[in-house]
């Protein structure tokens, strides 16, 4: 499907904007606007929330599987361990997407 393009063109997009370019001395005093001018490590946020917010969309709007609960379970997982106060919740996300994929393999 287009679909695995088209996610893997907006991450290119996201890298292209979010990662300094920034060649020369001179160029150290430009302030760029957008994305760019977010801390990196908040910008890399907004990937994950994105994919999460598309797959609960999906979650809800169809029929349920367990699959799907196991895909927001692979984007939840790094998300965890991109904000320190939540790494306590690596371990119980990385058991959701393993018992969901289980659970779908088990009863199809």
């Amino acid at each position: 499907m287009m679909i695995w393009f088209v996610c893997s063109l907006i991450v290119a997009c996201l890298l292209l904007v979010t990662v300094e370019t920034r060649l020369t001395p001179e160029a150290d005093g430009i302030r760029m606007p957008g994305l760019a001018s977010l801390n990196p490590h908040k910008a890399w946020l907004l990937l994950p929330l994105a994919i999460l917010c598309w797959l609960s969309w999906h979650l809800f709007t169809t029929n349920f599987s367990f699959f799907s609960l196991a895909a927001i379970g692979f984007v939840a997982t790094p998300l965890t361990m991109l904000i320190p106060r939540w790494r306590y919740w690596v371990l119980p996300s990385a058991l959701l997407s393993m018992i969901s994929v289980l659970l779908g393999t088990i009863w199809g």
